[in-house]
């Protein structure tokens, strides 16, 4: 399982650079006015979205169809969030369409940026005793079915980067994005 841990290494990274992205692009939308995006991103905002959601989607099967992480209910929420924008995005590639399209998808980005950050807060919690919650490692409740444990850190590099703040931070980039795109016509 060598390439695992590779390829978790570099999930990490990526999403550590997005993270340094994501918060130039904040600080750009509110005390920038936009340069930034409208000279670097603009052009290819269009790409960036199918580009991170489908990418987002891609990696979420990879770990749960391909090396056999079953997702626990907080992860399927965040499924739940990602999943349709994929289709969103591929949709209003082809017309442009930056009104209703940046508005949904805005709008499932804060539910999972919400969710992502519940879980990630669940994860760096101190874990609870065994005897006060045998089937939970986690101390905050997680919408247990029983088929897989909210605590597990399936990624966890450089003791902070785990999955629900890898998804966090692509819920923020993508709301970045459609927060911009949104003004790009106003």
């Amino acid at each position: 399982m060598y390439y695992l841990n590779l390829i978790n290494f570099l999930f990490a990274i990526v999403g550590l650079v997005m993270l340094g992205v994501t918060l130039v692009l904040y600080a750009d939308y509110f005390f920038g006015q936009r340069t930034l995006y409208r000279n670097w991103i603009q052009k290819f905002v269009w790409h960036i979205l199918v580009a991170t959601t489908v990418s987002g989607v891609a990696i979420s099967l990879l770990y749960s169809e391909y090396f056999g992480f079953v997702p626990c209910s907080l992860c399927w929420l965040q499924r739940i969030a990602l999943y349709p924008q994929a289709l969103f995005s591929l949709m209003a590639v082809k017309t442009k369409e930056s009104v209703y399209y940046p508005l949904y998808s805005m709008a499932l980005s804060f539910f999972g940026l919400a969710v992502a950050v519940y879980h990630y807060i669940d994860q760096m919690l101190p874990k609870a005793p065994i005897a006060t919650n045998p089937l939970s490692s986690s101390i905050l409740p997680c919408l247990a079915d029983g088929s897989a444990d909210c605590g597990l850190k399936v990624i966890n590099e450089f003791g902070f980067v785990t999955f629900p703040f890898l998804s966090a931070v692509m819920f923020a980039f993508l709301i970045i994005l459609y927060m911009n795109l949104r003004k790009q016509d106003v």
